[in-house]
């Protein structure tokens, strides 16, 4: 049936017809992408694709070849070890048995869905691809996943004041900080700093336009510069680790095997200068991976994921002041303070969707809102550029009327 954008008569029918039918089709194909992605982990992807996966499965067991790390790979050896009640020996038993799990809780997301389009369809399928290959699998991030459902649950609980969901959601990521990936007190602290930032925006300019979305990015990019400034006074061991993270994570991988997808700075320069350029460049190389569709068909499905990511997250900024869902600012909130972390110290563009991925429950609360379907997207668009017509149809009307007025006086003389 076609799409159609028109709300009234046969057109809305035809329209509600549709996106029920995305909803369903979605559900249908669940299970035989999490099969496609299953059999991709199993025959077709190489051992490289999966070296943090078996290095955590040969602690977990004690049979492994690879050595052993401590730091995170710790903490996720010993929850598997503890989770272990099948004694599993490869890393395809934990692919299938969490693949059924986390599919069955991406199904769950969908089905709370009351309708989606084409293009939130097609993201979702992706996801569930990305997720299985990924992330549903004896690793970090399925951790990290876990940790982002949290807030998930929290961004639905029924609590009228914000600041209450914004202390848990900040109090989640703080506490993985704690034992497991250090870097998420700072993602925190951008979440917190994000949602200020947006609300000045929102109380402060009453229409927005594409110049206010560039000014939203232009002045998170100088929180950014402020907070550099501020851990260099208060905690300058760290603030030397952030400027030195990238050169550390890709040393000695320009000419590996991995060296087509490393983020290497591109810009010269030293100190905070130059750490700033590059931070800028680098951030929106990886929200619009250009280069990484340039490197062969084989990347096309990773471009076209991070694509449809930006396009939504830009969406959203651009029409934040018509938001009246909270749970939607503060899930867009998160997301880019997870991205601004992340722009520090991903070290190539596979890490980066990888992770990204595994920001899905966010991801879901933030593409899959109504403000997001593309009828809605398209009519807000055509009401900004009415207005404009409108603006400058007055201008002109007042631009008349004062020529006629200085007509009608000079006959008077």
């Amino acid at each position: 049936m076609a799409l159609s954008s028109r709300r009234g008569g046969k057109h809305k029918a035809e329209w509600d017809s549709d996106v029920y039918a995305y909803k369903n089709l979605a559900i249908l194909l669940t299970i035989p992408v999490m099969v496609l992605a299953k059999l991709i982990v199993a025959y077709g992807l190489p051992p490289k694709y999966f070296y943090d996966n078996n290095r955590i499965l040969g602690m977990v067991t004690g049979g492994g070849t690879m050595q052993a790390w401590e730091g995170s790979y710790r903490v996720a050896s010993d929850l598997f070890t503890s989770l272990d009640v099948f004694h599993f020996q490869t890393m395809l038993d934990w692919s299938l048995t969490l693949g059924v799990i986390g599919t069955g809780l991406l199904m769950l997301f969908m089905l709370r869905m009351p309708q989606i389009d084409l293009l939130q369809m097609l993201f979702y399928l992706a996801s569930v691809g990305l997720l299985n290959i990924y992330v549903f699998n004896i690793g970090k991030d399925v951790i990290q996943f876990t940790f982002f459902l949290a807030a998930f649950i929290v961004l639905l609980l029924p609590i009228d004041k914000v600041i209450v969901k914004i202390a848990l959601i900040a109090g989640i990521l703080w506490y993985e900080s704690t034992f497991f990936r250090s870097y998420y007190v700072l993602i925190a602290a951008l979440f917190i700093g994000v949602y200020v930032v947006l609300t000045v925006f929102r109380k402060l300019t009453d229409s927005f336009s594409a110049l206010t979305g560039i000014a939203i990015i232009v002045t998170l990019f100088v929180m950014v510069y402020v907070m550099m400034l501020v851990v260099e006074r208060v905690m300058p061991d760290e603030y030397r680790q952030v400027l030195t993270v990238r050169g550390a994570q890709t040393q000695g991988r320009e000419d590996g095997t991995d060296s087509v997808t490393v983020i290497l700075n591109l810009l010269p320069g030293s100190g905070l200068p130059g750490f700033m350029w590059n931070y800028v460049l680098n951030a929106l190389r990886m929200m619009f991976p250009v280069e990484l569709a340039l490197k062969g068909v084989y990347y096309l499905p990773f471009f076209v994921f991070q694509a449809l990511v930006a396009f939504y997250v830009v969406n959203l900024l651009r029409s934040i002041n018509s938001i009246r869902d909270e749970t939607d600012v503060l899930a867009l909130c998160v997301y880019v303070g997870y991205a601004l972390a992340s722009f520090i110290f991903e070290p190539d563009f596979g890490s980066w969707v990888r992770h990204e991925a595994a920001t899905f429950p966010i991801l879901h609360l933030l593409i899959f809102s109504k403000n997001q379907q593309l009828s809605v997207i398209f009519a807000s668009l055509k009401r900004v550029d009415q207005g404009r017509v409108n603006r400058g149809a007055k201008s002109a009307g007042k631009e008349r009327s004062a020529k006629e007025y200085s007509v009608k006086e000079a006959r008077k003389r």
